[in-house]
């Protein structure tokens, strides 16, 4: 497992763009070719009741020049020439975690918020989780509920429904998803930033190493983030790629392939007999699901044993 990254260092410092006060609140949005998405996540963010503060975009595929590409501009310009305090900047190193590294190093804010490209943040969202961080002793992390609802009713979208942890209750165990995060830059300062050598599960890290030091995992119900499920089959079967190259990187190196080959079947076999329990009631649907699961299997499988042959990660 890599170091925590520093604030500084790798990934510079900037002071603010426009020569204004920081906002109390920086939210960065880490991006990758995700034009519309991250155009419906702005425009949720123009209807947050809590107002003071900022929004840094990080584009993870910029422009040749190291800035924001010509697409996720347009995006930016058009809601900030609108009112919203919006910047974008471009991070070269692939991977989410790199990108938000990025963002908290060029922000100056006392809080830093984070949620993804992909998520619609509802208009209570930044005033349930600043409600929560000032009312609690010793916060650590405030989130609340990663609310999935389905895209359409295909079995791809049910799949994610039935078996997604960000269908879950956020923050109920030891820690939080970053879709929905509010933390103090001096924790960041203190513990280290996300571990973006883990390219999956860097919040899970983090969260324990907060926990770790004493600090609270608060969550507040009624912050709460919408994202959409995956629609197509390649889509999740990279979520799930992406999963597994989390859990090799966190595994230690002794019988590493044998501990997450493991760790697939086990999930995979779980969600099988899930399913077939469900089959008596409901055979059209589970059969659908059924193939969903012998892909994501199969595909897990294949990305253990790629990584055993040297593979890297995907980002």
């Amino acid at each position: 497992m890599g170091e925590p990254r520093t604030l500084t260092g790798e990934y510079g410092l900037t002071s603010s763009a426009d020569g204004a006060r920081p906002a109390r609140v920086s939210l960065i949005i880490p991006v990758y070719r995700m034009d519309a998405e991250l155009r419906q996540c702005l425009e949720c963010l123009t209807r947050q009741t809590y107002g003071d503060f900022q929004v840094v975009v990080v584009d993870n595929e910029p422009a040749a020049d190291g800035g924001v590409g010509a697409g996720i501009e347009a995006v930016i310009s058009a809601f900030a020439a609108a009112g919203l305090r919006v910047r974008g900047i471009g991070c070269r190193q692939p991977g989410s975690y790199h990108a938000r590294n990025a963002g908290v190093a060029n922000s100056q804010s006392e809080l830093i918020a984070f949620t993804d490209a992909d998520c619609q943040p509802l208009p209570e969202w930044l005033e349930a989780a600043i409600e929560a961080w000032d009312t609690h002793t010793r916060p650590g992390v405030v989130s609340g509920p990663v609310a999935l609802y389905p895209a359409d009713q295909r079995p791809i979208s049910l799949y994610e429904m039935r078996f997604s942890y960000l269908g879950l209750i956020n923050g109920r165990g030891d820690s939080f998803v970053t879709a929905n995060w509010l933390i103090a830059r001096e924790i960041l300062t203190e513990l280290g930033s996300f571990d973006a050598s883990l390219r999956s599960g860097a919040d899970v890290d983090l969260s324990r190493r907060i926990k770790a030091a004493g600090h609270h995992l608060i969550y507040a119900p009624n912050a709460v983030v919408r994202h959409p499920t995956r629609t197509t089959l390649e889509e999740l079967l990279r979520k799930h790629r992406r999963t597994v190259g989390g859990a090799w990187n966190r595994t230690p190196r002794s019988l590493r392939t044998l501990r997450v080959l493991r760790h697939v079947l086990r999930r995979g076999w779980s969600r099988y007999r899930d399913l077939h329990r469900a089959r008596a009631s409901e055979t059209e649907l589970v059969t659908g699901l059924l193939k969903v699961q012998r892909a994501i299997t199969a595909a897990e499988i294949r990305e253990t044993i790629r990584l055993a042959c040297g593979g890297e990660p995907e980002r």
